[in-house]
């Protein structure tokens, strides 16, 4: 069973949440509860996601209550005005040249997807390294949607030769169950107001000793 979401800020109108690993953002119906239905508990009122994460990404999720902000918050996501940052961990030393990523992304079967040379929609991300665990060959990175295709992020790790960390995709799983992408930040305005919002989300637990170690080794 997954964990519970934690709430970063509950206002009138929105919800801002951090979703665990392992958790859908909707769609659980009867069978599962969901990040909207956990949320929705909560905060005592029916929540709608704005934007989805899937299962295994853990992070930043802001949710809707009714129709108050519907316009605004869509017309945000909508335009990519939002500014979402993620922290990966990767399998392999990264090559620091590597800051930017593009490519066509298709479908390839049933919930996967590919790289692909022609005949997908076009993709790019941007990269950054934090910190690497030669020892262990692991990157911790910071990636950044340019687009927003699916898996995005998780192919453009597999084509630069180190595939996100516990992926089932398109790596390989892990005893632990650690999957190494979270979304860490996300920017907005206030719907209301239009002031800035900003909101960072604590990585999961599983997370805790390799960013450590990382952080220990730049130190």
């Amino acid at each position: 069973m997954a964990a519970l979401p934690q709430i970063l800020l509950d206002e009138p109108g929105f919800v801002v949440a951090n979703k665990p690993s392992g958790m859908l953002s909707e769609g659980g119906g009867e069978r599962e509860v969901d990040l909207e239905r956990a949320v929705s508990k909560i905060v005592g009122r029916q929540v709608w996601c704005c934007h989805r994460l899937d299962r295994l990404t853990s992070g930043i999720v802001v949710l809707r209550k009714g129709k108050l902000f519907l316009k605004q918050l869509a017309s945000q996501f909508e335009s990519r005005a939002v500014r979402k940052e993620y922290w990966l961990l990767v399998e392999g030393i990264w090559d620091r040249r590597i800051q930017k990523v593009e490519s066509q992304i298709a479908p390839s079967g049933r919930g996967v997807y590919a790289n692909v040379e022609s005949g997908g929609k076009p993709a790019a991300s941007t990269f950054q390294v934090l910190g690497v665990d030669e020892a262990s060959g692991v990157s911790w990175l910071r990636g950044l949607l340019k687009t927003g295709r699916t898996h995005q992020l998780r192919l453009h790790a597999l084509k630069s030769g180190c595939p996100v960390l516990g992926d089932p995709l398109y790596g390989e799983a892990r005893a632990d169950g650690l999957f190494g992408l979270h979304a860490r930040s996300l920017r907005m305005r206030h719907p209301a107001s239009g002031a800035a919002l900003e909101f960072e989300a604590e990585a999961p637990e599983a997370w805790r000793s390799w960013i450590e170690k990382m952080q220990g080794l730049q130190g």
